[in-house]
């Protein structure tokens, strides 16, 4: 491997600058290891010798997919299935049996899986659904929790849109019976469920766009993204998360992060030890 390109401090201050304003990710001092570390083969693929350099062919490129590289190559897309064992507890023994609730009540549930990565939250969560429904003796409940799912990487998104996994995603949370259940092995993948695959839908999105979505949501999933926001924009995106969550709507955070100091909108419980944000 070539050896990385230093930055300069005035270069890390433009590349900072430029990677807040696409993507809203926040860089701290003593970061610059991070964009030379990640941008490293993006800057040697496009000829630059700084990153100055880099920084100007970023801004000049009218098609938007030096940006959209960018971004990529700066998106942290750790996850894993059913990551973070509390917080799946409460997504089976009370979200889950609430979505199903209200489908019995008004013929449907939404619920948005913010920054999805390769998929794994959706999924996981599309697996319990369609237990929890068949436990009940009611299959066709879970179909009728829609699933919307985003993210910024468009690397990421191909991947959750192909439900096709490695055997390194495959050993990341994923019990071994809902892997014989739910996926199919195809040469050294693993295919998930094209049935209930089909049950999400996938679109890219930045959490810095406005927010149109034609119904509102029973649940938001938004976790461990907002640690890499400045606090105005973290105040910025829980407040349009909120105007998109219905009276009684949970915003399910990552274990590491807090609507405290940045909204009021919700009603702040625990269930064991995990924090549930409910909309007042």
């Amino acid at each position: 491997m070539d050896m990385l390109l230093k930055i300069t401090e005035p270069e890390y201050i433009l590349m900072k600058t430029y990677i807040e304003e696409h993507c809203g990710i926040h860089l701290e001092k003593d970061k610059e290891y991070l964009i030379e570390s990640r941008l490293h083969d993006l800057l040697t693929e496009t000829g630059c010798r700084s990153f100055q350099e880099f920084h100007f062919k970023a801004r000049t490129d009218r098609t938007g997919e030096l940006r959209d590289r960018i971004v990529d190559a700066m998106t942290t897309n750790e996850t894993s299935w059913f990551r973070d064992k509390n917080a799946w507890e409460y997504l089976k023994e009370m979200a889950v049996t609430m979505l199903l609730n209200q489908v019995l009540e008004i013929g449907k549930a939404n619920v948005w899986s913010a920054a999805v990565s390769t998929g794994q939250e959706a999924y996981s969560l599309i697996m319990l659904l369609d237990e929890a429904a068949k436990e009940r003796g009611l299959p066709s409940l879970s179909e009728k929790v829609e699933i919307f799912a985003t993210d910024i990487s468009s690397s990421a998104l191909a991947v959750a849109a192909s439900a096709r996994y490695d055997s390194i995603a495959m050993n990341r949370g994923l019990p071994d019976d809902k892997k014989e259940k739910y996926f199919t092995k195809e040469d050294n993948s693993w295919l998930f469920d094209q049935e209930l695959k089909k049950r999400v839908r996938f679109k890219k999105f930045n959490l810095q766009n406005s927010f149109v979505f034609p119904d509102k949501f029973d649940m938001i999933l938004c976790r461990y993204v907002t640690i890499y926001f400045s606090d105005t924009f973290k105040r910025e995106v829980f407040k349009k998360m909120s105007d998109m969550l219905r009276p009684g709507g949970i915003l399910l955070l990552g274990a590491t992060e807090s609507l405290r100091e940045f909204s009021d909108d919700f009603e702040i419980s625990y269930y064991r030890s995990v924090v549930v944000n409910t909309k007042k």
